[in-house]
């Protein structure tokens, strides 16, 4: 063979080894993104009115001090009768009904006479005793969110009897307990009534909350969540006690709306409702947030296992040196540049779906882009089988655990303690979460989830 002929065979075999390599130069398909909206969640918010009976206790101890009656000549007899708070006292409360006795000092005139030799001898007397009223009030509330107070009488028991060391001269311990009590009754049934309505004023509280809880309130500030909340009623249920706090439940039924991105518009407020009795308030909290991730994170997790892996189909292999990811058209496209048995950039696609069980994004029905499709019928037949696009998309697993639970512990340290309005604000913790659906948005994938918990509203500064 002469040297030039082998000179010949040697470029040819060259071009023959590097025209078995295919280059490709496809178009890479259009980056498109669907309108993302995060559905409204119907929901029930409770809100808890928390009072400290010990305070109110107080309040009316204060209050409710002095001279309480005072009457002469009563049901037309020679009888006077001063009474005066003797001490403080104290409440026990269940439920709605209010248990109390209030210890009172009562000063006493009258006028003993006794007929002798037919004339009339006498004179008036002064006794001094001490006897415990006992009440229940019945607290319920109007229609204008008054606290109403019904207060009964349930008797007295003397603590200390009037007596005199007079012989002869008895005093008329009977009728001075039964004017005492029934003339007692009225003043401090009022005095009750009075420093309940006066003291807490439950419609400036809750007007101001069913306000206040329409203005957009950000949750999460890395995904730049908003909340909106549109109460649509308000559900009251009786009153309830735990130890020394007197429980009001009262629920609002919304419709919370979650926003990404700017802060959404305020809406026109509805005003306040006519409550609903209801027994047992709803305690469920329900609301729909989503969470951002990147496509630039989405593809790093991915190269970390996928850059200089190897796939081989027969004799035929290509190696992966770079992947990225964005959207089309609803579908995430992704753009695997390789080399080997084919050089250059191809897209492919498939369907993003959730695995709850492993709480993951995974890839399903991987194929080759219809560009991509057509070149490799050309140049890379062989590829068209999709077995290495099988071999690929389990790479492409991405766990989002981490990300959910970022983002529910955002919202939870929003919900530690979020001020609506003074002396109120919203404390809860969201428990589950559960992901509702998955979106293609503008450089990053969106994870729709649904998250539930105890939340409330709490009422923790009533002023008496």
């Amino acid at each position: 063979m002469t040297k030039n002929s082998s000179f010949s065979l040697f470029i040819g075999l060259v071009l023959a080894f590097t025209s078995c390599k295919s280059s490709l130069q496809i178009e890479k398909p259009r980056e498109s993104y669907i309108p993302s909206v995060i559905s409204p969640a119907e929901s029930s918010i409770p809100l808890n009115v928390e009072i400290d009976v010990k305070n109110l206790e107080t309040a009316i101890n204060r209050n409710l001090n002095g001279l309480i009656y005072e009457g002469s000549n009563i049901s037309d007899k020679d009888l006077s009768i001063k009474v005066w708070k003797a001490q403080n006292f104290t409440f026990s409360i269940k439920n709605n009904v209010i248990e109390y006795r209030i210890p009172v000092k009562i000063w006493s005139r009258f006028t003993w006479k006794v007929q002798k030799f037919g004339l009339s001898v006498g004179d008036s007397y002064e006794a001094t005793g001490t006897i415990a009223l006992n009440y229940k009030t019945t607290l319920s509330i109007d229609k204008n969110w008054k606290i109403v107070a019904k207060t009964t009488s349930s008797g007295y028991q003397w603590i200390e009897t009037p007596r005199l060391n007079v012989v002869g001269v008895s005093v008329p311990v009977t009728p001075i307990a039964s004017f005492a009590l029934s003339q007692s009754d009225k003043k401090i049934n009022e005095q009750i009534d009075k420093i309940l309505a006066q003291s807490v004023d439950l419609k400036k509280y809750v007007t101001d909350i069913w306000s206040q809880a329409q203005d957009p309130m950000q949750v999460n500030t890395e995904y730049n969540l908003w909340l909106r909340i549109l109460p649509k009623d308000i559900y009251v249920s009786p009153f309830t006690t735990n130890q020394n706090k007197l429980n009001l439940a009262i629920s609002l039924h919304a419709q919370i709306e979650s926003f990404m991105g700017a802060k959404p518009l305020a809406l026109a407020k509805t005003p306040l409702p006519d409550y609903k009795v209801v027994l047992h308030p709803a305690q469920q909290f329900n609301l729909n947030i989503a969470t951002d991730v990147t496509y630039e994170k989405m593809a790093e997790e991915a190269n970390k296992e996928l850059l200089g892996k190897t796939f081989t189909e027969g004799n035929r292999s290509i190696t992966i040196t770079g992947l990225s990811i964005y959207g089309s058209e609803g579908k995430p496209v992704f753009v695997a540049d390789v080399t080997g048995s084919l050089k250059g950039r191809i897209y492919f696609t498939g369907k993003l779906v959730y695995n709850k069980e492993n709480t993951s994004v995974e890839v399903a029905e991987p194929e080759f882009d219809v560009k991509t499709k057509n070149s490799l019928v050309k140049s890379a037949n062989w590829l068209m089988h999709g077995f290495i696009l099988k071999k690929i998309t389990p790479y492409l697993t991405y766990s989002v655990k981490d990300d959910l639970e970022k983002g529910k512990n955002q919202a939870n340290n929003m919900l530690n303690s979020y001020k609506i309005t003074d002396g109120a604000s919203l404390q809860g913790k969201l428990n589950t979460i559960e992901v509702k659906q998955l979106d293609l948005v503008p450089g990053a994938l969106r994870i729709q989830s649904n998250v539930k918990g105890s939340v409330s509203l709490k009422i923790d500064d009533l002023k008496f």
